[in-house]
């Protein structure tokens, strides 16, 4: 379609939004750990189902999601995001931070 390049000016504005979404994710998942804590007589050992899927079949993904589920209330209690692969912008502390 021969456009031109977006703008940055939404880079900033996309910025707020992850912050914002993050800040609430985390809120509500630390809200939804207290729960099921009190659910289990205030028990830390709570039961919970981790699924984890990859962003396609074989071993060519790259990239995965993994949630922990409360057995109790169902409700997601973390999240992890995993990738295969790391871009590293500065070659000296390619290897320390690989290992990370």
């Amino acid at each position: 379609m021969n456009l031109p390049q977006p703008r940055t000016r939404f880079q900033n504005y996309n910025k707020r939004l992850l912050n914002a979404t993050r800040a609430v994710c985390e809120s509500k998942m630390e809200k939804a750990a207290k729960e099921a804590i009190v659910e289990n007589n205030s028990d830390n050992n709570i039961a919970v189902a981790v699924n984890g899927t990859w962003q396609k079949r074989g071993y060519t993904a790259h990239n995965g999601v993994v949630t922990i589920t409360s057995m109790d209330t169902g409700k997601v209690i973390d999240i992890g995001v995993l990738s295969k692969y790391y871009a590293c912008k500065n070659k000296k502390n390619h290897e320390t931070k690989l290992q990370k």
